[in-house]
């Protein structure tokens, strides 16, 4: 179900790629567009069809856009955690995937969201710290084949 998007800001936090393939074309109009959460539904059921090592690339790319969504709705521990969950999905993949410079779109996302880390306390700071290290024991860095 579609959730009401934030205002465009006119400012992407990353610059999408202009290869990749079909499947994404719809995740990258999207994000031009500033439709973060509809970046999301727009890659669910592919990434649900995938096996590793795409699934958890294309999900990387999920947690990634909900993370500007969760900021740009103030969701401070929200943005903070999905952009946890991409970069934790995300490191197997460096440094490109499908078009995708790692490294640049999850800085792009984490300078986008520094406002929102800037409003985490003390406690939320270490209830994060608690959900990362559950989250590299599910999830440990893989070297999946680049592409």
């Amino acid at each position: 179900m579609p959730l009401p998007e934030a205002p465009a800001t006119g400012n992407l936090p990353f610059e999408p790629p202009t290869h990749f393939p079909p499947d994404l074309a719809q995740f990258w109009t999207l994000w031009r567009e500033e439709k973060f959460w509809a970046c999301h539904e727009a890659l669910e059921e592919i990434w649900k069809s995938e096996s590793e090592p795409r699934r958890s690339f294309l999900n990387g790319l999920i947690h990634g856009a909900v993370a500007v969504f969760q900021h740009r709705r103030g969701n401070f521990v929200g943005a903070a955690r999905q952009l946890m969950r991409a970069t934790i999905k995300l490191e197997g993949h460096r440094p490109t995937r499908e078009g995708v410079e790692i490294d640049a779109f999850l800085t792009g996302i984490e300078t986008e969201i520094a406002p929102s880390m800037a409003q985490i306390t003390e406690k939320q700071r270490a209830a994060l710290g608690e959900l990362e290290a559950r989250l590299h024991t599910k999830y440990p860095a893989k070297s999946p084949p680049q592409t």
